[in-house]
């Protein structure tokens, strides 16, 4: 699948298919966690992978998940992340 349509997918999916989406790349969110993350997936926008994560959305993570569990998140998506979306 190419990036764009999995961000269209990501923009889409219900809570449900966005923990079946992360557990595919064996990434751990609780039920809350998933509940504050979802609604930011419609901010996503292909520009972040050249500009890298806007500081709203990285500030809106911290304050969702707190500044350590957000960096460890974040260094965990890059590791499981295909070569192709790095």
């Amino acid at each position: 699948m190419d990036i764009a349509k999995f961000i269209l997918q990501l923009q889409s999916c219900s809570r449900k298919e966005f923990k079946t989406i992360l557990q595919g790349f064996d990434i751990q969110l609780s039920d809350q966690e998933i509940k504050g993350v979802h609604p930011l997936l419609q901010e996503i926008s292909l520009s972040w992978l050249v500009l890298g994560v806007p500081l709203p959305i990285q500030q809106k993570l911290i304050t969702l998940l707190g500044e350590k569990r957000a960096t460890a998140l974040y260094k965990e998506i890059i590791e499981k992340a295909p070569s192709s979306f790095r």
